[in-house]
């Protein structure tokens, strides 16, 4: 074998030595003395090669080894770039849920608040009238009865919608526009807070022969005024 032609197979033997070893061994196969490189090279080649041809050989495998490290090196930073980028995402994410529940928490403590001030509150004489002001708010609707649709007519002191002139219900309160509604006590009990939306709250003071299941009549200060407001729909919750 020439010279020129010994060479080249020693450099293509050592460089498929290399590929070979490092897809077998790994890392640990470019470990391996000179003795075995020489010994490999000259039993493939079948002639003894000359130290420069071994350190060719050598030099490209240190190249091999180089490039390996190297793409090992990158493989693990690209890893912990990842692991990094994983990790202040879950973070991120860990921290939006925990405000989210923060503020859950807030708005559910301000509207018990809201809705204990509301049932606090006096339900005091004033005119009976649909108004968007009494439309129920999220504070009632997380926290009171919803009891349904009720129909609603109204009444006022006379002997003819009250049964008496004294102006009396039958809990022995004086009627009053604005607080008092007679109600089906089996459905709600008397001297329970009502909320009716837009009208407000009330005090279920009264009963009526006519008042049965879903109705409420609601007390207004004249007969006029009962004819008037007519029969009404709207939805209705007790609060306590």
């Amino acid at each position: 074998m020439s010279i020129s032609l010994r060479k080249h197979a020693a450099m293509f033997l050592a460089a498929t030595f290399t590929v070979g070893s490092m897809a077998t061994f790994g890392a640990a196969a470019l470990d391996q003395p000179t003795a075995v490189l020489s010994s490999t090279l000259n039993h493939s080649v079948g002639t003894v090669l000359t130290s420069a041809e071994i350190s060719n050989a050598q030099q490209a495998m240190a190249k091999a080894k180089a490039s390996a490290l190297k793409a090992q090196q990158d493989a693990a930073k690209k890893a912990q770039e990842e692991a990094a980028k994983k990790a202040k995402a879950e973070a991120a994410k860990k921290a939006a849920e925990e405000a989210a529940k923060k503020e859950a928490e807030i708005k559910a403590a301000a509207t018990k608040t809201a809705y204990n001030q509301l049932v606090a509150s006096a339900a005091t004489a004033r005119p009976v009238a649909y108004s968007t002001t009494y439309l129920a708010s999220d504070a009632i609707k997380a926290n009171a009865t919803a009891l349904g649709n009720y129909k609603l007519t109204f009444y006022d002191p006379c002997v003819a919608c009250n049964g008496n002139n004294q102006a009396l219900t039958a809990t022995g309160t004086t009627l009053t526009e604005g607080r008092t509604i007679a109600v089906d006590p089996s459905v709600i009990p008397l001297g329970s807070r009502v909320f009716i939306e837009g009208y407000g709250v009330f005090i279920a003071e009264d009963t009526g022969g006519a008042i049965k299941g879903n109705k409420i009549d609601i007390a207004v200060s004249t007969h006029e005024r009962a004819n008037e407001l007519g029969v009404q729909y709207a939805n209705v919750y007790l609060l306590k």
